[in-house]
């Protein structure tokens, strides 16, 4: 039985900048761009953003929960 992977609410952004894509935590989950050395300089000279999203959830229940 397979399980389904997850998908981050970034997850279109990462398949349309061309991120290998690759299982983690039960997500689907970028792990490379481009290379390494390229991304490790562009964070250094520009910025860079990390997608935690899959590292929280919240679940509100009750009779005022909307």
């Amino acid at each position: 039985m397979r399980s389904i992977m997850k998908k981050t609410a970034l997850n279109n952004i990462h398949h349309e900048a061309g991120a290998k894509m690759v299982p983690f935590a039960g997500y689907e989950m970028p792990v490379v761009y481009t290379s390494i050395q390229e991304e490790h300089m562009a964070v250094r000279e520009k910025a860079g953003i990390f997608d935690v999203s899959h590292m929280g959830q919240f679940l509100v229940r009750g009779k005022d929960a909307k």
